[in-house]
């Protein structure tokens, strides 16, 4: 069975002084901009998905999300998030989450900085109650059964 082009999605994000706590404490990104990485991910990923604003009525919407920091991400450095499908509920989505280092020209070997994951459930925006995720959606992201 292939692989659906959406299971797999990653962002490339050039990381600078603006992501340095704003005291300078410490050399390395801020811990809340970790967050901000993933959530610009997953806006990369809704606009491939064509679910950020294409399904009317309906969304997708985060009910969870933890990150475990495993390393320093020091500023100026390209570092690439990576989202992956990894569990598919009735209503629900998880993904597995990794950001990685890729140096500052962003072709050094992936080093891992910290993991996490992910769960979506989708939803009837107007009735505020959850559903199940629609087949043409789910097409684009996990294999099925």
């Amino acid at each position: 069975m292939n692989r659906p082009p959406l299971q797999s999605h990653a962002l490339r994000i050039q990381t600078g002084e603006d992501d340095l706590p704003a005291d300078r404490f410490n050399d390395h990104v801020n811990n809340a901009r970790y967050f901000h990485f993933i959530n610009l991910t997953f806006q990369s990923w809704y606009r491939a998905m064509d679910i950020r604003g294409g399904v009317p009525g309906q969304a997708a919407m985060m009910a969870h999300v933890s990150y475990d920091f495993r390393g320093e991400l020091k500023p100026p450095t390209i570092a690439e998030c990576r989202i992956d499908v990894s569990r598919v509920g009735v209503t629900s989505l998880e993904h597995a989450i990794e950001i990685f280092d890729l140096g500052l020209d962003g072709d050094q070997t992936p080093r891992s900085v910290g993991r996490g994951r992910a769960v979506h459930v989708w939803v009837n925006r107007r009735a505020s109650t959850k559903m199940p995720w629609p087949t043409e959606v789910l097409s684009k992201c996990w294999p099925g059964k």
